[in-house]
């Protein structure tokens, strides 16, 4: 299990943009995340299959691109005032329009994956995933 390897992803080579986009959400995001978007920023897995943990499974479509503007996380800055929850910040998506998120909430430190469903509301929307970002890398398997 996990990841294989990243396709579409490209080398962001400017760190001041993820620091942009941290302090316009107001986190700082964790290290294996940041290392991540360094080297596959806007890329998707193989494979791209995650369990929740309520019994589901997810498919992580692509990680939110810094540089692309159709893919891009910033469109997401006003995701606070849409879902009327604060403390979550969409990383990644899924091919239905669901997003995958750091929770904020409870560790400001060490957000943990939340799976937000974009057809339900408030806390029925948010489904816990794992704990840290290496932990959902680690997680992803093919559903074949």
């Amino acid at each position: 299990m996990g990841v294989n390897k990243w396709i579409n992803g490209e080398e962001l080579h400017d760190e001041t943009l993820i620091k942009l986009v941290e302090n316009n959400f107001g986190v700082k995001f964790p290290e294996d995340y940041k290392r991540c978007i360094q080297l596959y920023n806007g890329g998707y897995p193989e494979p791209n299959c995650f369990d929740m943990n309520d019994g589901e499974q997810g498919v992580l479509i692509n990680l939110l691109s810094f540089t692309n503007d159709n893919l891009n996380i910033t469109m997401f800055y006003d995701f606070e005032e849409e879902t009327s929850i604060a403390g979550l910040v969409p990383i990644a998506r899924d091919p239905f329009g669901n997003l995958l998120c750091f929770d904020y909430r409870l560790k400001v430190q060490s957000p943990e994956i939340i799976f937000y469903d974009h057809e339900e509301i408030g806390e029925d929307a948010i489904i816990p995933v794992c704990s840290t970002f290496t932990e959902l890398l680690n997680g992803l398997y093919s559903a074949e």
